[in-house]
């Protein structure tokens, strides 16, 4: 170890969970124009939608976890991405997931 240097602690981020009127989703099909399907917790299978300015920001794989926010309209067809689970964040939110999303 250097003169200047410190020793570095581990970084935790705190994890951020579905707020009110959001949920848990799995991304299953990408369909083109910063949209696609994804299956909710509560067992619908929605149009997400990749807003302004997470359209640059956040890019979507299948089966990715997201956090998504149903439309006020059309609530059971339609809905916005909210936030993305980096590999490492899923594994920590894996044990308050429905049964049905847990699909790793």
């Amino acid at each position: 170890m250097t003169k200047n240097s410190k020793q570095s602690s581990p970084f935790i981020k705190k994890i951020r969970f579905p707020r009110k009127g959001e949920q848990f989703a799995v991304v299953t099909e990408m369909s083109g124009g910063s949209r696609m399907k994804a299956l909710c917790a509560d067992g619908n299978m929605r149009m997400v939608r990749i807003g302004g300015k997470f359209k640059r920001r956040t890019w979507c794989r299948e089966n990715d976890l997201i956090i998504i926010k149903p439309w006020v309209v059309q609530s059971d067809i339609k809905s916005d991405l909210v936030y993305r689970y980096m590999p490492t964040e899923r594994k920590r939110v894996m044990k308050h997931l429905p049964e049905e999303l847990n699909i790793w």
